[in-house]
């Protein structure tokens, strides 16, 4: 019998992802990401990375708009 859920290593990607970062989250957390990444046809990591860019980009853009100088 073969396994045809047998997954290969992904797509090839420009960003080398060679840390894994465990996350808590409640069910109904997961249950909500689940269902958003079907959806969307992302994976729950997909959306996970995503999120954290737009929230430092967003503190980025309200610290050029206050004037404040970024760390490089």
């Amino acid at each position: 019998m073969e396994n045809h859920n047998k997954r290969g290593p992904g797509r090839p990607t420009a960003k080398r992802k060679d840390t894994i970062f465990r996350l808590r989250i409640d069910t109904e957390t997961h249950a909500m990401l689940s269902a958003y990444a079907k959806k969307n046809n992302l994976s729950m990591s997909q959306i996970v990375r995503e999120a954290i860019d737009q929230i430092v980009n967003a503190e980025r853009d309200d610290k050029i708009k206050d004037g404040e100088e970024l760390l490089q």
